[in-house]
């Protein structure tokens, strides 16, 4: 039976990333875009509605969107706050009624959570995809509805969170075998879902601009070691390390984009699991298309990698590949850190 070479267990992986990291290079630069427009309504009198859109930064001043309200809601003041625009009176419950956003321009490919809370402390979610242009409020929010919605939200999150992959896609290259990349990857998890759930819980705060500098960093730091090529490292000898330690730090990232749109209060528990489900189904989907490519590449260079040749081209390979998850990690870093110093 063959067995592969390590030298073209390595060519695999390192080809492999550049390729991806290739291919994502469009829209790398824009980490994080991931984040979904929040709505937010309160009840805070009888059929008086109090609401705040919170947008994500990317989206540009000219193209802020417009919630549209149900037919049966109008623009109200109160003498609360007479002056304010962005109280809404309905006539009736709003179970059953439509909401849109309306962006001027365009949908800059965002999705949409909706979050409802009524006087009686009841709270309806919802995760719309950029491609729902409107939202049915349901009759009643139950726990599948919010196990749903927070489990789309997670897998969004890490599917376009192009910083969190390009760190992952660092350590399956370091770590080059079945076994290295299972304890590689188990680490990572269960290093980020212990900072997710402090965090998410209120037991861990620090300020998110630090945290996701210094997951930039972290990145950096990958492609350095996979640029320097020595084994015999701790990063190579032990990725588990590695990834469970930085995997603390990618895990108050996640947190910051639970923490946009908060969890149900009446389903916290529920919420903040199916959150990191969602996180970690997003993360094994990128893994199983990754290793679904190299079992392709590995048939490949079988035929054609010869010892010396495969050695040679796996070693530039490695070079490559810590440039292209090098380059936009370091214009991360500077970006995220130039807050600090201006």
């Amino acid at each position: 039976m063959y067995k592969q070479k390590p030298h073209l267990r390595v060519l695999s992986f390192t080809f492999l990333s550049s390729l991806t990291a290739l291919l994502l290079l469009p829209q790398i630069l824009l980490a994080h875009d991931a984040r979904p427009v929040v709505v937010d309504i309160a009840e805070s009198l009888p059929g008086i509605f109090q609401y705040s859109l919170r947008v994500p930064p990317t989206v540009k001043l000219n193209n802020q969107p417009e919630l549209i309200w149900p037919e049966h809601c109008s623009a109200t003041n109160t003498a609360a706050d007479a002056a304010s625009s962005s109280l809404m009176s309905c006539e009736g419950e709003l179970a059953g009624k439509i909401f849109a956003l309306d962006y001027p321009l365009f949908n800059p490919a965002l999705a949409t959570f909706y979050r409802i809370t009524t006087l009686d402390g009841a709270v309806t979610t919802a995760m719309q995809a950029p491609t729902e242009e409107t939202w049915t409020v349901p009759e009643k929010m139950t726990g599948l509805r919010v196990a749903k919605a927070y489990l789309q939200l997670g897998i969004e999150h890490i599917i376009g969170g192009y910083d969190h992959l390009l760190f992952v896609l660092g350590l399956l290259v370091i770590a080059g075998t079945g076994k290295r990349i299972l304890l590689t990857v188990t680490g990572f998890t269960l290093a980020h879902s212990i900072t997710l759930s402090l965090s998410a819980r209120g037991l861990v705060a620090i300020p998110i601009v630090p945290v996701e500098a210094t997951i930039a960093l972290s990145i950096v730091f990958l492609a350095h070691e996979i640029s320097q090529q020595k084994k015999d490292s701790l990063t190579w000898r032990y990725p588990m390390l590695i990834s469970f330690g930085f995997g603390l730090l990618h895990g108050l990232g996640f947190a910051s984009a639970l923490g946009e749109i908060g969890l149900v209060q009446n389903e916290v528990l529920l919420s903040l699991l199916f959150f990191n489900l969602g996180v970690e189904t997003g993360q094994l989907l990128f893994i199983a298309a990754v290793m679904l490519l190299l079992v392709c590449l590995q048939k490949l260079f079988r035929l054609q990698a010869t010892n010396n040749s495969g050695v040679l081209l796996a070693r530039r390979s490695e070079l490559i590949a810590a440039y292209i998850i090098g380059i936009p990690s370091a214009y991360w870093l500077i970006e995220r850190v130039a807050p600090f110093v201006m």
